[in-house]
């Protein structure tokens, strides 16, 4: 069988690969402050719910007096009284400029007024425990702002997303049996609540992607067969992930060929629903997210096929995996994909013996993320464990 990837749909942008020859397109700028109330994001929706946040906790949203929106569904808030630190700590974060969004939150914590503090405080514990995560390179810095978070606001709207970072601080660190104990608090929380399906799922992705880490195949399988379970949805973004470790662990059983079919699979069934969330616009880009990690995982598959073949055609195949998400997931959102991209890209392009190409790559993964851990793995002693998967 035929396992090149000339005929996907990536040769219809085979012009805009040649985007790879100069700096990739800038990083998309954070919003002008809203003059009105507050706005709510809901997953799966185009336009927001407007109005005066007056309470937050992990029951939902309050807006009003009466109404109150669940977390679960809730994919962005804009606060129309964020101070100018919070907004740019968003804008430097989405970047992936994790030192820099760390002093600005910090700078935004400091001395809020009254009518921020319910939301800013925990706002802003939450994403500096999150950008030392993400960032990977003080794992106990993070766990310990996760844990002042969950000491100062226990009741915090950010409780589930605190369980899944304390998860992946453990994860990080290789200690994966202390990170399942923790996802499966992320899963018993989710469990005893009404529509918290996809924190469920969350956990048990977490989960599969413990036991695919350390060697544990069978448990890994089973893990990935309860979040389709949860989930229900087979085209739905968590599923897609968990179907992704599947080729992983084929992978690991020496099998790339039978990798690469399945994250073609995979690719091929989410087209139409990333189609649709590209149409729709807004701040929900899980679908395009979950394809530019499909991608990257489908360019390690054929690098591990090369590796078994010798075929040029199938190395060529992995650069264009990584080009598709170089070229396409450039945008600030997609910043891990983007950076494990142009490192994993520039490698193909080693290999290929085209230099020059290659050290353009990596000069852009040195400009654009400083931070990231696949820069640091370009500086000998300082490197850590590159993170593949994205939180939820």
């Amino acid at each position: 069988m035929d396992r090149t990837i000339s005929d996907r749909p990536l040769t219809r942008w085979a012009g805009s690969l040649i985007l790879l020859l100069t700096p990739a397109l800038s990083a998309l700028g954070g919003a002008a402050a809203p003059t009105g109330g507050d706005k709510i994001w809901q997953k799966g929706k185009d336009t927001p719910i407007p109005g005066v946040i007056t309470g937050e906790s992990v029951e939902g949203i309050k807006l009003g007096a009466t109404m109150s929106i669940p977390i679960i569904s809730v994919a962005n808030i804009d606060y129309f009284d964020a101070p100018d630190a919070y907004r740019r700590g968003h804008d430097r974060m989405e970047q992936g400029l994790y030192s820099d969004a760390i002093k600005l939150f910090e700078a935004a914590l400091r001395n809020p007024t009254k009518a921020r503090e319910f939301w800013l405080e925990p706002a802003c514990r939450y994403y500096i425990a999150l950008c030392y995560v993400e960032d990977g390179s003080d794992l106990p810095a993070a766990e310990a702002k996760f844990k002042e978070l969950l000491e100062k606001h226990p009741d915090t709207r950010f409780l589930p997303d605190a369980l899944l970072g304390l998860g992946r601080v453990q994860f990080n660190a290789r200690r994966f049996d202390a990170a399942i104990a923790q996802f499966k608090k992320l899963g018993d929380l989710a469990a005893a609540r009404n529509g918290w399906e996809e924190w469920l799922s969350a956990s048990y992705l977490w989960q599969a992607r413990c036991y695919l880490e350390s060697d544990r195949y069978d448990e890994a399988q089973r893990a990935v067969k309860r979040v389709l379970d949860a989930v229900g949805d087979p085209k739905h973004d968590l599923a897609i992930q968990a179907r992704t470790i599947l080729a992983m662990v084929l992978l690991k059983e020496d099998k790339p060929d039978k990798a690469v079919d399945l994250l073609r699979e995979l690719i091929k069934a989410i087209a139409p629903r990333v189609a649709e969330e590209v149409d729709r616009g807004g701040s929900d880009v899980r679908m395009q997210r979950t394809e530019a990690q499909c991608h990257n995982a489908l360019g390690q598959a054929y690098v591990k096929l090369y590796g078994k073949t010798k075929k040029e055609e199938d190395l060529r195949s992995a650069l264009l995996a990584y080009l598709w998400t170089v070229v396409l997931y450039s945008r600030s959102q997609f910043a891990g994909e983007h950076a494990e991209a142009l490192y994993n890209a520039a490698q193909c392009f080693e290999k290929l013996k085209q230099k020059n190409r290659a050290t353009e790559l990596l000069n852009e993964l040195t400009q654009k993320y400083p931070d990231s851990p696949f820069t640091r793995l370009l500086t000998p002693g300082k490197a850590a464990i590159p993170r593949k998967e994205t939180e939820k």
